[in-house]
């Protein structure tokens, strides 16, 4: 379950919390506001899981949690 609500966004979960941080610091992208932080979060939840980065790169950890029950 998640215990992340953001409004107007919606419940985002650790994993996708985790991954969203990876996904900022990635793309050089430290230094938002609130607002910009928001806008970021709602395009990166409607990418497909993982692949945030071209071409869908992950590292070794990400590739066995997709496998882990």
């Amino acid at each position: 379950m998640c215990d992340i609500y953001v409004p107007s966004v919606g419940y985002v979960c650790w994993e996708c919390k985790d991954e969203f941080k990876e996904y900022l610091k990635s793309e050089g992208k430290t230094d938002l506001d609130k607002n910009d932080i928001r806008r970021e979060l709602e395009r990166f939840l409607n990418t497909t899981k993982g692949n945030f980065e071209d071409g869908g790169q992950m590292d070794v950890d990400d590739f066995f949690k997709e496998y882990d029950r």
